[in-house]
């Protein structure tokens, strides 16, 4: 796996804290070098101010106490000059000019044997502090440009390089120029000046160490508040995914996170909807279709099974009660000069017989039994698990009941009974055998009379 591979595969609140903390110490570093990098310029520039200040300021007294620069030389070099100066003032001493004749002992006329605390106004050096130990040399030319000290590349009257002509800076005296210099060199810090710096980069390196900690706990609290809601969201997808399509996250901001959960959170709402909805008109096509399938089951006028369901049910009973060797009786039944009935009374008359026929067998059985309208005024009854004896017993209530049914209520004149065949399982090899021998015992039942019951077992 590839390391961007494995940097998808992060967690989004692993990859937020690390991409918060790159950036932090990128940018606090960046700071840091910029501000270190400014602060040592200006550490630079203030000594050299400083420094080059204290060096004027000696070359002014030295012109001030002599007169010209050849008649100081004449009784002592500049730096021994400057040296004693700087004691009587109780300062640091100056840096090594490397001047020619700098080792012979001063010879001082009467009017340089002066007080050196008594210097006019403004030639006193400033006091110096961690920054007056010189850390520079200094290149110095007279009035016409030309070298007054023997300093590398430069000796005494050679004449100013273009170069530093640019960098020359005046030392005036009663308001005249006196000399030039130009400074040279890079600072050579104290021990207090080291001390200063150090103590920079230990606040710098302090406030990049806090602003790592700030990052990672600001990262960690961001990024957990980012993917928690990310984790709601996963969660919920997962729970559509799985059929729960009602979800609902709870929105805490407008941001982007926000507004991706709004977004889900409507299509959540519409999808289960919609979804609702389908399953309602499911389950009412299946309902229809349940209802349509019952109804091409039943007879519409008496609303009890057709011959149709009788004979898939019928003989899905007979398998079963041959298989566990049960006994298992039919009845046929057939209404008594019905066709009188329908040319006496009329066909209504006629249909609701029948109805009152249906209701009467249906009414009496039990609800294991199966009852159907077998076509015209004929009715079957398949009794599982009921022996002939058994079977003829219970037609033969049945029989009674539609004799002493008060049919008068339906017309005045009207009588009506059933004559009824019934066979047992018995060895029979189907339901369609058991079928047979009970319409002949129907047609037996007919030709004795009608109004009866005739059986026997195959």
């Amino acid at each position: 796996m590839s390391y961007y591979q494995s940097w998808l595969n992060l967690p989004i609140r692993t990859k937020f804290i690390a991409c918060l903390l790159v950036t932090s110490l990128s940018a606090t570093g960046l700071v840091g070098a910029v501000a270190y990098g400014r602060l040592m310029q200006k550490f630079d520039s203030f000594v050299l101010e400083r420094a080059s200040s204290n060096f004027s300021q000696d070359v002014r007294a030295y012109f001030s106490v002599y007169g010209s620069w050849q008649e100081g030389n004449k009784h002592e070099s500049f730096h021994n000059f400057a040296e004693r100066r700087r004691r009587a003032l109780g300062l640091p001493p100056p840096e090594r000019l490397m001047m020619h004749g700098d080792s012979k002992p001063p010879i001082l006329p009467p009017s340089a044997n002066l007080q050196m605390r008594s210097l006019p106004a403004g030639l006193a050096p400033q006091q110096q502090d961690h920054l007056d130990a010189p850390p520079f040399r200094f290149y110095l030319f007279d009035k016409y440009y030309m070298s007054l000290m023997d300093i590398p590349p430069y000796r005494v009257g050679d004449i100013v390089s273009p170069k530093d002509n640019q960098r020359l800076l005046p030392i005036t005296l009663d308001g005249r120029v006196v000399a030039y210099f130009v400074p040279d060199g890079k600072a050579n810090y104290s021990e207090m000046d080291l001390g200063y710096l150090s103590a920079m980069r230990e606040a710098l390196l302090y406030g990049i160490l806090f602003a790592v900690l700030l990052t990672l706990g600001l990262g960690f609290w961001f990024g957990s508040s980012l993917s928690r809601a990310l984790r709601q969201l996963t969660v919920a997808a997962q729970a559509m995914r799985d059929g729960d399509l009602r979800q609902h996250i709870k929105v805490k901001s407008g941001d982007e996170v926000g507004l991706l959960a709004n977004a889900f959170n409507r299509m959540s709402s519409e999808l289960a909807n919609q979804h609702e909805k389908l399953h309602q008109s499911h389950e009412q096509i299946q309902k229809q279709a349940e209802q349509m399938n019952e109804l091409s089951r039943r007879d519409a006028l008496t609303m009890l099974h057709n011959r149709r369901h009788f004979d898939d049910q019928g003989q899905h009973m007979f398998n079963q009660a041959a298989r566990y060797q049960r006994p298992f009786s039919v009845m046929l039944g057939d209404i008594d000069y019905f066709k009188k009935i329908n040319d006496n009374y009329s066909h209504a008359v006629g249909d609701e017989v029948l109805r009152k026929i249906g209701e009467i067998l249906s009414g009496m059985v039990r609800n294991c039994d199966l009852v159907a309208r077998y076509g015209g005024e004929e009715f079957v009854i398949a009794f599982p698990e009921t022996p002939l004896q058994q079977a003829h017993s219970a037609c033969e209530t049945l029989r009674k009941r539609i004799e002493e049914y008060p049919w008068h209520t339906v017309h005045p004149e009207l009588k009506v009974t059933m004559s009824m065949g019934i066979s047992a399982n018995g060895k029979a090899k189907g339901l369609h055998e058991m079928l047979k021998l009970a319409d002949n015992l129907l047609y037996r039942a007919k030709n004795n009379g009608r109004n009866q019951v005739c059986m026997a077992e195959y």
